[in-house]
């Protein structure tokens, strides 16, 4: 006999339940914060003090990531293409030409 076709099922009880009393849980806290607003004005000011502190930080590292890149651009130059003109009328159609054919 082949038992490839057979499932089989755990129960999914367990954190069923645990979900269930973590979100009792979440509840319960957000009730108490609410109910003292001290807590609450704590926690408003410590996410501003974070979120200010995570601004300045990345403001800090683009301006070291810029001081960083002048001397590389300063050292790469400009490269450009002397004698040829980018004149639009000299602009000649791509399809149907070979890349492999030489003109």
């Amino acid at each position: 006999m082949n038992d490839s076709g057979k499932t089989g099922r755990n129960s999914t009880l367990g954190s069923a339940l645990a979900i269930l009393l973590l979100a009792a849980v979440i509840v319960v806290i957000a009730v108490y914060v609410a109910m003292n607003r001290s807590i609450l004005e704590s926690l408003a000011y410590l996410v501003l003090i974070i979120v200010v502190a995570v601004i300045i930080i990345v403001a800090i590292a683009y301006i070291v990531m810029a001081l960083l890149a002048l001397p590389y651009y300063a050292a790469k130059g400009e490269t450009y293409q002397t004698g040829a003109s980018y004149d639009l009328d000299d602009v000649e159609p791509v399809k149907e030409k070979d890349s492999r054919e030489k003109n």
